[in-house]
C-alpha cells in the first residue's frame, strides 16, 4: 500500500501544473482517446489474462499468458489497419475531429496494455507485489514527467495522450524485466496446442467475461464518450477529471487490498472450498477506513478543487461532491469484485454489468427527453451508479455464502 500510495501520489502532486498547463477541453480529448481504448482492451485479451491465477499448474498458466497475449497482438493489428482507412471518419462519428490526429497511437496503447495485464496477473499469480507497486511508480513517473514536458512544447491534448503511452510502456517494461529475471528459463515457449488447450478450457472467459467486461467498462467509460455527444469536451474533461482525482487516492488502498484479496481468495478456495473469512475481514477494513474520509469529502469537495487545481476546475469539484455516495460503495464492491471470477460467476457479473449500463444509458435519455444541463446529468448518473453498486454489494455477500 504504500508503495502503490507513492505511485498515486505523483500523479496527484503534479495534478496542479498540469491544470494550468492543459485546458479541461484538452482533458477531454484525452478522456475520450481513453474511454476508446479501455473498451476496446477488453475485447483484444479476451479477459484471458483473469484465468491466470486459476490453473493450479504453472504451464497451464504460462499458456494461458500466452494465449491472452496472441489475441492482444492479432487485436491490436486489425485495429491499425482500420484505423488506417477510417481515423478522419472516427473523429468525425465522435464529434471531436482534433481526435483522429492521435487515433495512430490507439493500437500499439491496446498492444502494450494487453500484454501489461497478462503479465501483470502473472507476477500477482506468484505474490510479486514489490513489482507491482514498483511498475506502479515508474508508470506515474513516466506519465507525469513527459506530459509536463510535452505540455511545454505545447503538444495540446497529444501531450496528455502521449505521456499516457508512455506510462504504459514503462510498466511494461518493468513486468518483462522481471519476467526476464525471473521466469525465462521455466516459461515455456509459445506451442499451439498447448495455448489452443486454454483457450478452449477457459472459454467462458470471452464468452461470459467479454460482455461483462464490456458492460463495466462502458459503464464507466460510456459516459466521457456521450458527454461529448450531447455537450462539450469541455464537460468531459470536467467529469473525466473528477473521475481520475478521486479515483486515484481511493485506489491506493482500493487496489492494494483488491491484489492481496484476490490471491488469498484464490488460497482459500482451492484448500478449503471457500474464502468467508479473507472476504469479510477485508469488507469490515475498507468500510471502517473509508467512511469518515468521505463524509468529510462530501463537504469540502467544491473548495479544494478551486485551490487547488484553479479557478477553472470548480465545475470538477461540484461533480466530485455529487458523486461521493457511489465512490464509496464503488471503492467497497470493486476491491472484492474479483470473487466473481473465482467462483466462476462470470454470468452474474455479466447480467450486474450489464444493468449498469443500462442504468447510465437511461440516466443520458432521460438528460437528453428532459433537456437537462450537464449539472443535472451528473445527478442522474450518480443515481444510476448507486444502484448498481449497492447490487454489487448484495450479490458478492451472496456468492461467499454459498
Amino acid at each position: 500500500m504504500t508503495g502503490t500510495g507513492m505511485a498515486q501520489a505523483i500523479t496527484i502532486l503534479f495534478s496542479p501544473i498540469l491544470t494550468r498547463i492543459f485546458t479541461p477541453e484538452e482533458f477531454g480529448i484525452l478522456y475520450l482517446f481513453s474511454a476508446i481504448a479501455d473498451i476496446l482492451v477488453i475485447f483484444a485479451t479476451g479477459r484471458y489474462e483473469l484465468a491466470i491465477l486459476i490453473p493450479k499448474k504453472e504451464q497451464d498458466a504460462a499458456n494461458t499468458v500466452w494465449a491472452a497475449g496472441l489475441l492482444t497482438t492479432i487485436f491490436s493489428i486489425i485495429l491499425f489497419i482500420f484505423i488506417y482507412f477510417f481515423n478522419l471518419k472516427i473523429g468525425q462519428w465522435f464529434r471531436e475531429p482534433k481526435l483522429s490526429t492521435w487515433l495512430y497511437l490507439m493500437p500499439p496503447f491496446i498492444l502494450i496494455r494487453g500484454w501489461m495485464i497478462s503479465l501483470h496477473y502473472w507476477h500477482n499469480r506468484h505474490k510479486r507485489f514489490k513489482i507491482i507497486t514498483g511498475s506502479k511508480i515508474a508508470e506515474s513517473s513516466t506519465n507525469v514527467g513527459s506530459r509536463i514536458g510535452l505540455g511545454i512544447l505545447q503538444f495540446s491534448a497529444g501531450g496528455l495522450i502521449i505521456g499516457t503511452l508512455l506510462g504504459r510502456m514503462a510498466t511494461l517494461a518493468t513486468y518483462v524485466f522481471f519476467f526476464l529475471k525471473n521466469d525465462k528459463k521455466a516459461f515455456p515457449k509459445p506451442q499451439w496446442t498447448p495455448i489452443k488447450e486454454q483457450l478452449k478450457r477457459f472459454i467462458n472467459f470471452p464468452k461470459n467475461m467479454v460482455p461483462a467486461g464490456f458492460f463495466n467498462t462502458g459503464s464507466t467509460q460510456l459516459p466521457n464518450i456521450l458527454i461529448n455527444f450531447f455537450y462539450t469536451a469541455t464537460v468531459v474533461g470536467h467529469y473525466g477529471f473528477m473521475n481520475r482525482i478521486v479515483r486515484t487516492p481511493l485506489s491506493v488502498i482500493g487496489r492494494s487490498f483488491e491484489e492481496v484479496f484476490k490471491q488469498k481468495a484464490s488460497e482459500e478456495l482451492q484448500k478449503i472450498g471457500h474464502c468467508k473469512s479473507i472476504f469479510y475481514k477485508t469488507l469490515k477494513r475498507l468500510f471502517a477506513i473509508a467512511f469518515v474520509p468521505f463524509l468529510i469529502f462530501y463537504f469540502v469537495a467544491p473548495s479544494i478543487f478551486q485551490i487547488v487545481f484553479g479557478e477553472k476546475w470548480t465545475t470538477a469539484g461540484e461533480y466530485a461532491q455529487i458523486f461521493t455516495i457511489p465512490l464509496f460503495l464503488n471503492f467497497i464492491g470493486s476491491s472484492l469484485s474479483s470473487i466473481f471470477y473465482l467462483k466462476e460467476k462470470t454470468q452474474i457479473f455479466s447480467r450486474l454489468s450489464f444493468l449498469q449500463l443500462s442504468l447510465v444509458i437511461f440516466a443520458f435519455f432521460a438528460s437528453w427527453h428532459l433537456e437537462l444541463n450537464a449539472k443535472m446529468l451528473i445527478y442522474l448518473l450518480a443515481i444510476a451508479y448507486t444502484i448498481s453498486y449497492a447490487i454489487m454489494i448484495f450479490l458478492l455477500v451472496k456468492i461467499v455464502e454459498e
